[in-house]
């Protein structure tokens, strides 16, 4: 089973400190709670990822072996209980449900949902940059009422039964709980008219285009974040950020290695024995490279500064030219006479036997590999 990206899952660097690993999964757990998503099997298999990614990144030792390579599938299997192994999951877990029960986080704000699409760039798109427009659909503040979904903005009254706190606390045995205040559903208001524009949710769906430059030098399977461009938040909440995750096409010419621009050449026999001048390609213009007399098949040249660009560094890799010399399969009468004479000087076939054994091919190429 292949290993899951726990830090792709909460969306943390791979160096994120532990408050920041715990802050992401209580974000993302009070989103993808089934409570908030009834009936919502995405969300659900969403939910029980993240729990089993903080699982692991939240455990010091866990992560730790993670991060050697112990990959997520050395944890399949382990007891799903919430609290063990010197991680406090139980209090973790606790806070989020209090916090989403409670819903009294500033009335009700909360920032918008994050948006994923994916992008396809060619070589040259990839490695140069693109300014690209995407198209999506995506919740935007209702302007009528500012969000607020009451008509004309004004028509909001602070909740009498919780007292704008967004939830109340009842006595069950010796315990005290806190749960979502029903009269204003945590929201900590009342409206008392409903905006009419978007039914008193705060938010419409619109249908927007939205364009930006893809930095230079990315690759297939990184993920470019564009801050605030997600749905608008709720109740004044700030917004999401769109993610593009990129899908670069193969190239007819150029193959990527790291930062380096590869190129394969062939060169003839002529040209492999006496060198010559070539234009090799790059991202820009040609590039003229010397081709010295008695170049091996495997040569490898290498020219600095003329690859791709690295989208954190802006550093620029090399342009890689690998060389492969092409052994005719068919000769003339008069080159086959001088080939054969040539290896009768070189002593590679007894004088009168053409090529000697093997044949003219296979004692061409052994000379040239």
């Amino acid at each position: 089973m292949a290993s899951k990206d726990f830090y792709g899952v909460l969306g943390v660097p791979r160096n994120a400190s532990a408050d920041e690993i715990k802050k992401a999964y209580r974000k993302l757990a009070m989103q993808y709670h089934p409570d908030r998503n009834p009936g919502d099997k995405a969300a659900e298999a969403q939910f029980k990822l993240i729990n089993e990614a903080y699982e692991v990144l939240g455990d010091p030792q866990k992560r730790q072996l993670y991060d050697s390579g112990g990959g997520s599938g050395f944890f399949e299997g382990f007891d799903g209980g919430f609290a063990r192994g010197g991680t406090n999951f139980g209090d973790v877990f606790s806070e989020v449900i209090n916090e989403f029960f409670g819903g009294g986080s500033s009335g009700g704000r909360q920032q918008g949902e994050h948006i994923l699409r994916q992008v396809e760039l060619s070589f040259e798109e990839a490695a140069l940059g693109k300014e690209i427009s995407i198209k999506l659909a995506r919740w935007e503040t209702c302007s009528p009422c500012s969000g607020n979904g009451s008509k004309n903005g004004k028509s909001v009254t602070v909740c009498s039964s919780c007292r704008g706190t967004g939830f109340v606390r009842i006595q069950q045995g010796f315990f005290h709980v806190q749960k979502t205040c029903g009269t204003c559903g945590g929201e900590g208001r009342v409206i008392t008219e409903i905006c009419p524009n978007c039914s008193g949710k705060g938010r419409i769906s619109v249908d927007r285009t939205i364009t930006r430059s893809i930095p230079a030098g990315v690759q297939t399977g990184m993920r470019v974040r564009i801050a605030g461009e997600g749905h608008a938040g709720i109740g004044g909440g700030p917004p999401g950020d769109l993610y593009l995750d990129v899908v670069v096409r193969p190239h007819s010419v150029f193959t990527r290695e790291g930062d380096d621009l590869v190129v394969d050449r062939n060169l003839t026999l002529t040209q492999a024995i006496f060198g010559t001048t070539l234009e090799i390609p790059t991202l820009g213009a040609p590039y003229p490279m010397k081709v010295d007399p008695g170049t091996q098949p495997g040569t490898v040249r290498r020219v600095r500064g003329k690859g791709i660009a690295n989208p954190q560094s802006r550093s620029l890799g090399d342009l890689v030219v690998r060389f492969n010399v092409e052994i005719p399969t068919r000769l003339s009468r008069e080159q086959r006479e001088v080939l054969e004479r040539y290896a009768e000087v070189s002593g590679e076939a007894p004088a009168g036997q053409a090529g000697g054994d093997g044949g003219l091919f296979s004692k061409v190429k052994s000379i040239f590999e």
